[in-house]
């Protein structure tokens, strides 16, 4: 029997990516993968702005600009390819004001060449088989690809396996929701697109729906709708398809692959007991017309990384993981609102053309709304609500600027730290020298820091805690004895000080 601190279990976007996290906060995670080789199906294409924030945090984002087509507007059109609606990411208060599009085998291999670049590695061709646990600790079952059976107990064990993970079935978690009407047809096609190739657009005709967006290469991810009595498709029949749903004007040269498919809108009730931990498509499923799914897991990832590495590291109590559960629960579940307003939102209008019948005002309106910037390119995560999240200027200011948001200014403080924000005339005696000290593993202290306090969420004066994954922790509309007190107690109730300093 060995053992290891953290096993994932599933080597996709999701594991990759935690994996990753894990090892730039200082902790080697065991990382398996049943599948040989790396699949080459395109899959989920969609990088959103708020996951291109995450990845330029971590140094990631260079290679994704790279590699990836850049959306940076989307339009539904009806019948005759007429306009009804359209969202463009341009303008937005981010690193990149648009979504990059890559087939997920490609966002797979760049997620992979980093985890490597870190000292980390994936084990393939290694199955989890089995898991028992109870209150003491968890026992894993693992069989390799030559047959090699062996038992392993990780303190802390990811599930990353996708909609079948073996570590949900083992936490008795079923995925509940529903399965939308109909039957869908996913493909990678290679053709002359009929918009320009900076723009990925919903095509209601009545023929059908086709939803397409740029891969590289000239190649398109397409979505459309199939009719009930219709189980599988050839090749030529995509081709003819898709033909017909662009009135006869276009028509792909290739389709690399296909498959039917059903869409769904599905998450777990709890993503973690304690040892046991969910992140990606194993906690929940959305519709693809949202984008998000892969974006939701490597947000799960990115909040779960800095609390578990602060926990192994003997930095913070081990009730800090119950704040993942909290808070991603939040915010998956809003996800999933979104994702299911464009979902039925363009379904309506498609069936509206396919009746013959005006889209509606009414229709198109809810698209717009789903759309709205910040949700649709998922830079809203919004952590209120959490224990982790204190404001002690009773929600004034601009809300994009409260606790439990994402610090708009976060690019200047970074590192895996927590950063304190303090802007303002210090009294003496204020105890911001003492906090330092006490919480110096923790977190770097900057007094009046060169950025607008506003931005913070703080008039000329204040306190703000910033933390690892640049999110607004803490907030006090002072820099006084009081604020360091509040901020003392806050800090405690999560995080272990310094080894050797007594905490008042």
């Amino acid at each position: 029997m060995t053992n290891d601190d953290v096993l994932i279990i599933g080597a996709g976007p999701s594991g990759l990516f935690a994996a990753a996290e894990l090892a730039r906060h200082g902790v080697r995670a065991r990382l398996i993968e049943r599948e040989l080789k790396l699949h080459r199906q395109a899959r989920a294409t969609a990088i959103q702005p708020g996951t291109l924030e995450i990845l330029e945090s971590v140094g990631l984002l260079q290679p994704f600009l790279d590699t990836a087509e850049r959306i940076r507007c989307s339009r539904m059109y009806g019948t005759g390819m007429v306009e009804l609606g359209s969202m463009s990411h341009v303008g937005m208060d981010c690193c990149c004001e648009f979504e990059c599009c890559l087939p997920q085998y490609e966002t797979q291999r760049l997620l992979e060449e980093h985890l490597v670049s870190l000292g980390g590695k994936v084990e393939r061709g290694v199955t989890a088989t089995n898991i028992n646990a109870d209150d003491d600790r968890v026992l894993v079952e693992l069989t390799h690809a030559d047959g090699r059976i062996e038992t392993v107990e990780p303190r802390f064990l990811l599930g990353a396996g996708g909609a079948h993970s073996v570590t949900r079935h083992s936490m008795r978690e079923p995925l509940a929701g529903l399965t939308y009407r109909g039957n869908f047809l996913v493909a990678d096609i290679e053709m002359v697109g009929p918009f320009p190739r900076d723009e990925a657009g919903v095509v209601c005709s009545p023929e059908g729906l086709l939803l397409l967006a740029p891969l590289p290469h000239g190649h398109w991810i397409s979505f459309q709708d199939l009719e009930e009595d219709v189980e599988s498709v050839t090749a030529e029949e995509v081709i003819a398809r898709v033909e017909k749903r662009l009135d006869g004007k276009h028509r792909p040269t290739d389709v690399s692959w296909f498959s039917p498919f059903r869409m769904q809108r599905r998450m777990v009730s709890r993503l973690s007991d304690g040892r046991r931990f969910l992140i990606g498509d194993a906690a929940h499923l959305s519709s693809p017309f949202g984008g998000e799914g892969l974006n939701a897991g490597l947000h799960d990832a990115h909040d779960l990384a800095w609390k578990l590495a602060l926990v192994l590291h003997g930095l913070a109590k081990p009730s800090l993981l119950a704040a993942y559960a909290t808070e991603r629960q939040i915010a998956d579940r809003h996800v999933l609102d979104i994702s299911d307003e464009v979902h039925c939102s363009i379904m309506e209008a498609a069936a509206a053309t396919r009746a013959g019948q005006e889209v509606m005002a009414a229709v198109v309106d809810p698209i717009a709304a789903a759309l709205a910037r910040n949700a649709r390119s998922m830079m809203d995560v919004d952590y209120a609500g959490s224990p982790l999240v204190v404001d002690h200027a009773g929600g004034t200011g601009d809300p994009e600027s409260r606790p439990g948001r994402w610090y708009r200014d976060r690019r200047q403080f970074r590192g895996t730290s927590h950063h304190v924000l303090v802007f303002g005339t210090l009294d003496a005696g204020s105890g911001l020298e003492q906090l330092a000290r006490r919480w110096s593993q923790h977190a770097q202290v900057s007094h009046n820091p060169n950025v607008n306090p506003a931005r913070a969420g703080v008039s000329n004066e204040g306190v703000v805690l910033i933390r690892p994954d640049g999110h607004i922790g803490f907030r006090f509309p002072a820099a006084n004895t009081a604020a360091m007190a509040a901020l003392e107690q806050h800090l405690a109730k999560y995080l272990l000080p310094e080894a050797g300093v007594v905490q008042a």
